[in-house]
């Protein structure tokens, strides 16, 4: 009996400790996660929050695609989005997992495989089509560059192969855009060659060069080059900023969006980081003095424009910011953002299409590209370690 009693008090005694070492396991990793948290800055933490609240609010379960409008208060929504807002979503996705892999490399890794319905071959080759087939083919080249930006960004986050051939696949399409017609520049829409846009060229630029960033293909440089010429000879106004268009006509439609101008701000600074030639850095930073003068707002910080052009201009100084190392656009952008959550949002923290205007009252209708476009600002401005 004795040596019973003695081998069950060893028992307690070994389980009392396993206990106590999984008890104190326990508490190191909640004191871990506490850390973490406070850790994270305040645009990390409205970033997450953020992305919690689209994923609530717009995601499709059945197709892992996201819906493009949807109504808070409503049933859910089961139309996915147009590509322009998929593009969008994908970037913020990127961002995120820019900052914190671990939790989110998993949710881009979903989302870039649901994407691939939206491909479609037509015309002997495939793109991204605005929405899911099957339906007639309407493919934007403008949409194919934000996704050939997107993935490349996410190759370089991840080092999956995957990313970056989707990314070389879906630039195909966008290099099959351009023809002789004006000189040269590509396309704004497949089905509908009547104009060549900055919305179409800056982003191609850009996204041949962090491909020849990724690939080292001379091919993409010289691309970049080409496009690059090209939208400053025919779309660059003497101030800086960038028209929207040029008509086959030859006729320059003038208004002037805050995205045009950034992604030719991103495109100085990549030539910049490539070659090292100052004339680049100096025209990033020329282009970005006259866009903050255009477009933010000298005493709230705010960015006076839509969100899914705002969100690239933000982003577009902290480019810069990479060249110059001037802690000025880092201010710009923190101003602009803490404007945009203190204001931006309605009270259910839902954000609305302008970035510069106070929301008061509660939104009926809320769009996918206004959340992503802000959760793409917050977690670039945590990239940076904005306070």
């Amino acid at each position: 009996m004795l040596s019973i009693w003695e081998s069950s008090t060893k028992v307690n005694k070994t389980l009392k400790k396993l206990i106590f070492f999984v008890l104190l396991a326990c508490l190191a990793t909640l004191q871990s996660y506490s850390a973490q948290a406070k850790s994270r800055s305040a645009f990390a933490q409205w970033g997450a929050q953020t992305l919690a609240e689209t994923n609530n609010l717009f995601w499709i379960p059945q197709r892992n695609l996201y819906a493009d409008e949807a109504k808070p208060a409503g049933p859910k929504p089961t139309t996915p989005a147009f590509m322009w807002g998929c593009g969008v979503q994908l970037s913020a996705l990127v961002a995120a997992t820019e900052v914190d892999r671990k939790t989110y490399a998993p949710q881009l890794a979903r989302y870039a495989q649901a994407l691939q319905v939206y491909w479609t071959n037509a015309h002997g080759i495939g793109g991204y089509d605005v929405l899911p087939a099957p339906k007639p083919s309407d493919r934007y080249y403008d949409d194919n560059a934000w996704i050939v930006l997107d993935l490349a960004d996410a190759y370089q986050t991840t080092r999956q192969p995957q990313y970056l051939h989707w990314a070389e696949k879906t630039f195909r399409f966008v290099d099959s855009g351009e023809d002789n017609q004006l000189g040269g520049g590509i396309f704004w829409k497949e089905n509908e060659k009547s104009s060549k846009n900055t919305c179409s060229n800056a982003p191609s630029a850009a996204g041949a060069l962090r491909l020849y960033q990724l690939t080292h293909k001379p091919e993409y440089l010289a691309t970049a080059q080409r496009l690059y010429t090209w939208t400053n000879t025919h779309l660059q106004d003497k101030d800086g900023l960038f028209f929207d268009n040029q008509r086959l006509d030859g006729e320059v439609e003038q208004t002037k969006w805050s995205y045009n101008s950034a992604l030719m701000i991103r495109t100085n600074c990549l030539f910049h980081a490539i070659t090292h030639d100052k004339k680049y850095l100096r025209e990033a930073q020329r282009i970005a003095r006259a866009a903050e003068a255009h477009w933010v707002h000298a005493d709230t910080g705010a960015i006076r424009d839509g969100s899914q052009f705002a969100h690239l201009l933000s982003e577009s100084f902290l480019y810069v910011y990479d060249r110059d190392h001037d802690p000025h656009w880092k201010d710009v952008v923190g101003r602009a953002l803490k404007f945009l959550h203190e204001n931006g949002r309605d009270p259910h923290g839902y954000y609305s299409k302008q970035w510069d205007t106070p929301v008061k009252d509660t939104l009926t209708t809320v769009r996918l590209i206004d959340q992503a476009s802000a959760i793409r600002a917050y977690w670039m401005a945590a990239r940076y370690k904005l306070k």
